[in-house]
């Protein structure tokens, strides 16, 4: 009880300061777009919209089903991915902060360290993502220190303790199925030699076993519900092609003309510039593999992860696994005892990290230091797009930016025909799902099944934008934005939405 209040007042300064920083960024458009999507699936499920099939299939499961539950228990209009990424935040601060007291860390050491590593430019990034990505930051932690348990004694616990954690990265973030599957070639070397050398495979099926029954019965729930299911297979490949143009044009001429190798070269060097300590610490202890082999297992994992990333386009963008310096900082911090007999040089590396774990989101994240040069020249990132040299995370953005404000428009507006999946920033922006006619319900496929449109408002994009060209409305009904319906009238556009009102009760087709 003790520790819990002294590491209380640090959990709250941080769980202050994130909610801060990420309501602001929901806010500003800043949360990625599929964290905005999983966002909507929950508001959708909260109010009643979405399918059973949908829900029990929902990927990924853990943020989702936590959105989902904070949505239903908090008042309306409260930020949940902004609450829940700050809980998380909070939650892990006050764990870091008391595992440096117990690893025998002075209180301000440890506080100072604390407040280092939880505000690592790669920590605040994956906040401002959304809340998938901070469980990522959460899970790998538990990940690393449940390696360093195994690696020390080997039991049922341990095994499970692995086992579990491997789970919620598979649950958590599709990235963090990546994690999972790029460790299994490396868990053999997080045991003891001799257990290896009789039975390799047979550890590592073992470990991986909840991971494997899980993914088994998540396809088979996803089976049973057809045309809701096989979530966990439907890749956020936008993010990913969206990386991929933005680290092409940024290295272009410098790239190894493989984009998965250059993936995990670029992740390499993000962990060894956010987390200098780790690197430093091994060599200080590299005779001694129980201090140095869960510590490199972790870091490979990260690094196969982010080759199997690119090279399947399953999982997202790379970016999010930069998250594994500053966890490598606090994971050798507290388990490498030499570390904390040299205190002025540990905290000197930690703030060496902040300034590399800055530097390194420009290599691993081209997006942020697009929006970085945007604003020193004076532009709004998301709200412009630079011409000849601009880039698809700006259209992204600006697509979010102004899909956000037709959410606002329809707030308080029912019967809103809308291809919500296309453009999940709707709901977001709305804060509600129901009074949306929206692919999640029958009237929207009836809409598209027999061409007939009987709402009282329809919202679709211009068919040259990003959006409109994934839209099925607009694909449905290609003239409905430029020639409009008979009996509809325009109330509300920007620079992508146009809003349309019915003026009676007849019925139009599509042309």
């Amino acid at each position: 009880m003790t520790r819990i209040l002294a590491a209380a007042p640090i959990a709250l300064v941080v769980l202050i300061a994130v909610l801060a920083v990420t309501e602001a960024a929901t806010r500003g458009a800043a949360m990625s777009g599929d964290s905005t999507a999983l966002w909507a699936g929950a508001i959708a499920a909260a109010d009643g919209e979405m399918s059973v099939g949908g829900i029990v299939a929902a990927y990924p499961s853990v943020p989702f089903l936590a959105m989902t539950l904070m949505k239903l228990i908090t008042p309306a209009g409260a930020p949940v991915p902004a609450l829940l990424a700050a809980a998380v935040a909070g939650l892990l601060a006050g764990t870091w902060f008391g595992t440096a007291r117990r690893a025998g860390w002075p209180a301000a050491t440890a506080g100072a360290a604390t407040l280092l590593v939880i505000f690592h430019p790669a920590v605040v990034r994956a906040a401002i993502e959304g809340p998938a990505d901070l469980l990522v930051v959460a899970f790998l932690y538990l990940l690393g220190v449940a390696l360093y348990e195994f690696r020390a004694r080997i039991g049922v616990p341990q095994a499970m303790a692995v086992g579990f954690t491997l789970l919620g990265l598979t649950f958590s973030h599709p990235i963090g199925a990546a994690i999972a599957v790029g460790s299994i070639p490396l868990l053999a070397f997080a045991t003891r030699p001799a257990l290896v050398a009789g039975s390799a495979l047979n550890i590592v099926l073992t470990l991986m076993f909840p991971v494997l029954f899980a993914t088994a019965a998540f396809c088979y729930i996803s089976w049973v519900f057809p045309g809701d299911g096989w979530n966990f297979l439907a890749a956020p490949s936008a993010s990913l092609a969206g990386w991929a143009a933005r680290f092409a044009h940024a290295f272009a001429g410098v790239s190894s003309g493989s984009l998965p190798v250059d993936a995990a070269i670029a992740v390499a060097a993000a962990i060894v510039l956010g987390a200098p300590i780790a690197p430093v610490a091994i060599g200080w202890v590299r005779q001694r593999r129980p201090l140095t082999a869960p510590a490199l297992v972790l870091a490979g994992s990260v690094v196969v992860a982010a080759a199997l990333a690119v090279a399947t386009r399953l999982c997202g963008s790379p970016a999010t696994l930069t998250a594994a310096a500053p966890v490598l900082a606090m994971l050798v911090l507290t388990r490498i005892p030499v570390v904390r007999d040299r205190r002025a040089t540990a905290l000197l590396l930690l703030a060496l990290g902040w300034l590399g774990g800055a530097a390194s989101l420009m290599i691993v994240d081209p997006r942020l230091a697009a929006q970085v040069r945007a604003a020193s020249s004076g532009q709004m990132p998301g709200r412009q797009v630079a011409s000849g040299k601009a880039i698809a995370s700006q259209l992204a953005d600006d697509d979010a930016a102004e899909a956000l404000a037709l959410g606002g428009v329809v707030a308080g507006r029912d019967d809103v025909l809308v291809d919500t999946l296309n453009a999940p920033a709707v709901v977001v922006g709305r804060g509600a799902a129901r009074g949306l006619l929206s692919p999640w319900g029958e009237p929207f496929r009836l809409a598209l099944l027999f061409s007939r449109i009987e709402a009282h408002f329809i919202a679709v994009p211009d068919p040259e934008s990003s959006s409109g060209a994934q839209d099925r409305l607009t694909k449905s009904f290609p003239l409905l934005y430029h020639n409009g319906l008979s009996n509809y009238r325009i109330v509300y556009q920007n620079s992508i939405w146009r809003l349309f009102e019915r003026v009676d009760h007849v019925a139009v087709h599509r042309d």
